[in-house]
Formats: C-alpha cells, structure tokens, sequence
C-alpha cells in the first residue's frame, strides 16, 4: 500500500503504539508513592492518549466524508471490532454488575447501557464515545459550517472542564448542575462532551493543514501549548476535582502535537505500519492481563506501587504476545490473500 508522501505517518504510528502503553500503565493502578510523579503520569501523559487517537482518525476522516462506500465500510468495521471485543469482555461486565449487588433482572438493561454508553470494560467506552461524537459534529458540520460546529463542541468541552476544576467551583450552581448530571450519566467523558471537540480538532487540521497556523513554527507552538497544559496541570494538582478526564488545553496541545507529528521527518523512511496495528492490540487486549494480574498478585505482601509495577509490567509483556500473534494471523491472511479486519481501515486513512 502506498503512503501519502505529504504526511508523515509513521511518526503517527510510533506515537500511537507509545500512548497505547500509557493507557496501560494509567490502567495498572499506582505505579509511585510520589504524589506528583504519580499524577503527572496518570493524570496528564495518560490524558493525551486518547486524544491523540481521535484527532489523528478524525484527521484522516475528513478526506473521506463526501465518500459514503468508505463512510460505511469505516463504521461497519469499527462497529464489528467494538461488537467483538464487548462479546469478549461481557463476562468481566456480568462480574462489575454481580459485585453491584443489584437485582438479577437489570442485568439486562446494565449490559445494554455497558454496551451503547459505558463500554464493556473500562477501556471500551471510547467506541460508542467516538461514533457519537463523529454523527455529532458531522451533523453540526452539515447544518451549521465549521465556525459554529468548533463553538458548539468547544462550550460542550467545557461542561466537562466542571468535573476537573470541582474543587475551585465548591458550592456553586455550576457543580451542583454537573452532580445532578453525573448522578444520572455517570460522567461527561462520553460522545456528547468529549469526543467532539476532538474529532472537530481533526477536521480544522485536515482543512487547515497547509495555513500559516499549523505550517509556521510548529514546535514553538507545541511547546508553548504544552507548557501552559503544565501550569494547567499544576493548577489541578493543588486541588484536584472529582475526576481529571478534561483539561482546558488539552484539545490544543493534541492538535498542534499531530500536525508536529504529521510534518516532522522522525522515522518518515519507516514503515512503521506494524506499530499501528499493535497499538490496537495492547488497547484492546490489555485489560485482560490486567486483571488476571491483579487477581494472581493480590495476595503478596506488597506495596501498591509495587504492586502496580508488577501489574503493568505483565500487562505490558502479555499483551505484545498478544500483538505479536495478531501481526502474525495477519500476515498469513496477506499472504493467502484474505482480507484481514484492519486492511479497509488502512485504505480510508490512507496509512
């Protein structure tokens, strides 16, 4: 397959696979018993994984929403990857539900919102976020143009910022609003307030791309934007909220950090493609070891740092094995000329 020469996909790739792990090691529990190391890793690196993942696919999107057979062929492969991996995991949803203590007959109405909202496993909730997103902004797009679409995911965004800055908002309308809210929903980290943001990011970069914005000192800007994200971050750490899924300059950071990434020459000779597909693996295989890990290991003698690091070092380690035997079915399918599930995908984002 041939790589689009513009775009340097193969840092996106290197970039997607390092993110991939740090969603694990966010996953594995406390890694330090130093509060800051423990809250820059998990609370701010781990932050500008998925993100990263949305801007990127949303980047790669746009060329194609005037196509409606790539369109289909995008969402029905999603939809069945997603389907399989909830079908994986139901038995780890059954569990969360039966610790609940609820009635047996919810169970039913439990799974169905695991499987459209919340996802199946603490890592699936992603899928169902960023096809709504995605019908989302398309919609706005359609209707509205992008100038009003950016306005309105921005001040959806910002709903969420609520969760993040709960402490400095202690006793206001606004926080009483969000508890209402998350009493309801659980959380704001969803397609209606999250993804969207994001996937419009994508799109203003894919339309953008060649504007004196994103071409025009790029890493000074990445630098600038992270920087602030920084004092941001230091900001939060003295009164950390309800949860730290939003940051106000986060959807900054992650789209001037892809554009850096997209125009840079970092390993553009290498085909790095493999990397991808991995990423994919350890997102979605990981939780799998996590938990047995975290089974098997719970009854040594062992601090929770400790005990953190040996998770994520046997999550990290078992799920490559996992990767690796994907990459390996896969390439037998190239080889016997069988379409594997990721080829169509590759096509429409042109990786």
């Amino acid at each position: 397959m041939q790589k689009n020469p513009l775009y340097n996909t193969s840092s996106i790739s290197f970039f997607q696979y390092l993110f991939a792990i740090a969603v694990i090691l966010v996953h594995s529990g406390r890694l330090t018993s130093y509060e800051p190391v423990h809250f820059g890793l998990k609370s701010m690196l781990g932050r500008l994984a998925v993100p990263f993942f949305i801007v990127c696919a949303s980047f790669f999107l746009k060329q194609s929403l005037g196509n409606s057979k790539k369109m289909k062929a995008y969402l029905v492969k999603i939809v069945k990857n997603y389907l399989f991996w909830s079908f994986v995991y139901l038995p780890y949803a059954w569990l969360f539900f039966s610790s609940l203590h609820l009635p047996v007959y919810l169970f039913p109405a439990g799974i169905l919102i695991a499987l459209v909202y919340l996802g199946m496993c603490y890592q699936l909730w992603y899928i169902p976020a960023f096809l709504l997103g995605l019908f989302l902004v398309n919609q706005l797009v359609k209707r509205l143009g992008m100038v009003w679409t950016g306005l309105i995911t921005f001040l959806l965004y910002c709903w969420g910022l609520i969760e993040t800055y709960s402490a400095y908002l202690d006793t206001t309308s606004l926080l009483k609003g969000y508890q209402l809210y998350s009493n309801l929903f659980f959380t704001a980290r969803n397609g209606l307030f999250y993804t969207p943001i994001f996937i419009y990011m994508g799109y203003y970069l894919y339309d953008h791309f060649h504007a004196q914005t994103f071409r025009i000192h790029r890493w000074q800007k990445l630098a600038f934007a992270f920087g602030l994200l920084c004092l941001e971050g230091i900001i939060i750490f003295q009164r950390e909220g309800i949860d730290k899924n939003f940051f106000f300059l986060l959807p900054f950071v992650t789209v001037y950090f892809v554009n850096a990434c997209l125009r840079s020459s970092f390993l553009k000779s290498y085909d790095l493609q493999y990397l991808k597909q991995m990423s994919i693996a350890l997102y979605f295989s990981h939780p799998i070891f996590i938990e047995w890990a975290r089974y098997g290991f719970s009854s040594l003698p062992l601090s929770y740092p400790d005990r953190g690091k040996l998770i994520f070092v046997t999550a990290l380690f078992g799920s490559h094995l996992f990767g690796l035997a994907m990459l390996w079915v896969r390439e037998r399918r190239e080889k016997q000329k069988i379409p594997s599930n990721g080829e169509e995908l590759d096509k429409i984002t042109n990786q």
